[in-house]
């Protein structure tokens, strides 16, 4: 898309004291309100899984957001919703079907980069859906070491535990590759232009800065048991 923005300066609570840049149009809310469901989402989960209270506080300061975004969003929030006590039914089921579990934060993503319901909708909700599989593997990925340590469900630990070490990340990198490649193909069919700044950031993004928290968490596994 390619909407009308408005450009200004202003200080904000981060920025106090420097004014800073600012742009303004309809899919900087947007992006706004699905942070603010998707953090709040993530501090409750947080919450449950570790009982931290500072998760918790962050969580009840954004419910009172909740409502309206409820009100102007109600099919991404009811998506958000259904897919996350599908993928909390699919853990607590102790489930290993790894398509499964992709495929319920897949559709959650995906019904998120579907801001409008036009033609291209369908491109944009299984882009989402596999940028969402890559997300879901990768936490997955980097949480496995922690989760065994405190006796968690990890998606992955049947995998770890079938599979050498070695097999086992050639395996992850195939899962991850196949799932931004999904992401990536879908992508390459929207109108993006690599030469501007907005389309060097995506293509920067999918296909090289998607892979950073691959290569930390690579590189400390390979130095610890060098």
């Amino acid at each position: 898309y390619d909407p009308d923005t408005s450009f200004s300066a202003g200080r904000c609570p981060p920025h106090p004291f420097k004014p800073r840049p600012r742009a303004d149009n309809p899919f900087l809310h947007y992006a706004a309100d699905m942070t603010v469901v998707l953090a709040y989402y993530n501090f409750l989960d947080d919450w449950q899984d570790d009982r931290r209270r500072a998760s918790l506080r962050h969580a009840q300061k954004l419910e009172r957001y909740l409502p309206s975004i409820r009100e102007r969003w109600p099919r991404q929030c009811g998506i958000i919703r259904d897919q996350l006590q599908a993928l909390n039914a699919l853990e607590s089921a102790g489930s290993h079907d790894l398509d499964a579990l992709c495929r319920a934060f897949g559709a959650l993503l995906g019904g998120i980069f579907v801001c409008r319901e036009d033609a291209w909708a369908p491109t944009l909700d299984a882009m989402g859906r596999g940028l969402g599989g890559f997300i879901y593997l990768m936490d997955a990925y980097d949480d496995l070491e922690k989760d065994r340590k405190k006796g968690r469900y990890n998606a992955l630990q049947a995998l770890a535990e079938q599979l050498p070490p070695a097999v086992y990340e050639t395996r992850c990198r195939e899962l991850l590759t196949q799932q931004i490649g999904l992401c990536a193909q879908q992508f390459q069919l929207l109108p993006i232009l690599k030469e501007t700044p907005e389309g060097q950031i995506l293509y920067n993004t999918l296909y090289s800065g998607v892979w950073s928290q691959y290569a930390l968490v690579r590189k400390h596994r390979e130095g610890r048991h060098a």
